[in-house]
Parts: structure tokens; C-alpha cells; sequence
């Protein structure tokens, strides 16, 4: 395998660990990031709003909630300053399988609704929005 190779799992250490959730990074490539994260049963993650990067969240496993919120100081209702207020909020229903796609300038939290089992998704995202 090509020395590039080496490091193509989002794995090993995680970057986060927490009693509610873990992350697990990989910033191997120049222009995308991927992480992993498991949310705990009953529990979630801090929820923040995304700064220059769309994200594509894939669900892997378990089922809970994804809370979004768009702001509405722009034309598209994705803007960088809260203070404009919302221009519309909801949350959806996750499961395994899922594919959700959120915008930069949205605020995005993820609940774990199981008492048993965790719940896992893949993080795509463009390193604009990494933070680290």
C-alpha cells in the first residue's frame, strides 16, 4: 500500500472523549475532513452552528434526533450572526441509513434517543469548518 495509505481510517485516539459522546478525526486529506461520532444512550451533543463548511452527516447506527436551526441574516436564511434571529427551526427523526445534508451558517445538534444503544454517524465536511 502507497505511504499516503497509511493513516485512511477515521479511527485510533479519539479527538473528543466525554461521558455523552466521543469523536474520532481524520484530517489525513487536503480538502475534506471525516470524523466519527457516538453519542451514549439518552444523551447528545452540544449542538454549534457550522462556520464555512456544509456538512454531510450519515447515520451508521441507532436511531435519535437531529435539532437545526437556519438563521436569517442572509438571502438563503444560512447566516453567521444569530442576533438576526431564526428564520425557521425544526428536528427530524434519525435511524440508520439516513443521509442529512446541513448548510454552513446552521446550527446542528444530535440526540441520541435509546436507553440501550448508541448511537453512531459519519461526518463529512470541508476543511474550511474544521476547528482545532
Amino acid at each position: 500500500m502507497a505511504k499516503k495509505y497509511n493513516n485512511f481510517r477515521v479511527g485510533g485516539a479519539p479527538k473528543t472523549v466525554g461521558s455523552d459522546y466521543s469523536v474520532w478525526t481524520n484530517s489525513l486529506l487536503e480538502r475534506v475532513i471525516a470524523s466519527r461520532t457516538i453519542i451514549e444512550p439518552g444523551k447528545s451533543t452540544k449542538g454549534h452552528k457550522l462556520i464555512d463548511s456544509d456538512v454531510v452527516y450519515i447515520i451508521t447506527n441507532g436511531r435519535g434526533t437531529m435539532e437545526v436551526i437556519e438563521y436569517m441574516n442572509s438571502t438563503e436564511g444560512h447566516g453567521s450572526d444569530p442576533s438576526y434571529g431564526i428564520q425557521h427551526e425544526d428536528s427530524y427523526d434519525l435511524s440508520a441509513g439516513d443521509v442529512i445534508l446541513v448548510q454552513s451558517g446552521d446550527y446542528a445538534k444530535v440526540s441520541n434517543n435509546s436507553e440501550h444503544d448508541q448511537l453512531t454517524y459519519m461526518r463529512i465536511f470541508d476543511r474550511g469548518g474544521w476547528r482545532d
